[in-house]
């Protein structure tokens, strides 16, 4: 099926601090193939652009929380690596070495946590439910290809919706089953598919 496809336009986005590679491809004119490879597996799935919200949200968070988990492990590691050169007995480094390692590693997962909590992204959602479904690095692989990329969709998402000849309430409907067959890929979580559940009853009229 996938060799069937007409392919409009590919970008793949590296992420070396996140070990994850994401790869877009638009075909057929009005569809996104999404897959992300990353630590945890490998993740793909399809959409019709004509779900999504043509205007993306820009998402740039700092995740205060692991930052400060991360430099206090640090000056600690750093005070123990500072004294342990000021007293190299061996005694002492038996002792404090063991210590030294654990803080170093507290240090690089709050790091990594840190990484994966401070997401500097533009983000698609769902035309109705509001769920985010595409999440592109911010200016990578860089700026210009970012932008022409995100600009592509956005015309796309715009040309696909006119040619839709179903009304919202059918629309709801696709888009409900929809996410909770992403819901039940792991593509979304439980909270987002709730979430986006309970914005239904709202938009029935």
């Amino acid at each position: 099926m996938a060799e069937n496809r007409n392919i409009n336009r590919t970008m793949v986005q590296v992420s070396k601090a996140k070990g994850e590679t994401r790869t877009f491809q638009i075909y057929d004119d009005k569809f996104l193939d999404v897959t992300i490879d990353n630590i945890f597996g490998q993740k793909n799935y399809q959409l019709n652009l004509c779900m999504l919200e043509p205007w993306p949200v820009r998402n740039r968070e700092i995740s205060w929380r692991w930052l400060l988990s991360m430099i206090y492990f640090a000056i600690a590691a750093a005070a123990y690596l500072v004294y342990l050169i000021n007293n190299p007995t061996n005694e002492l480094l038996s002792r404090l070495i063991p210590f030294f390692v654990i803080f170093i590693l507290l240090m690089l997962g709050s790091l990594l946590m840190f990484l994966y909590r401070s997401p500097n992204v533009t983000e698609f959602r769902s035309r109705y439910c509001g769920c985010v479904l595409v999440s592109v690095l911010y200016s990578n692989p860089s700026k210009e290809q970012f932008t022409r990329f995100v600009e592509e969709i956005k015309q796309r998402i715009l040309t696909a919706s006119q040619a839709v000849r179903i009304d919202k309430h059918r629309m709801l409907i696709n888009e409900i089953t929809k996410l909770r067959r992403l819901r039940n890929e792991g593509i979304i979580s439980e909270r987002d598919y709730v979430a986006a559940s309970r914005r239904i009853p709202n938009m029935r009229a």
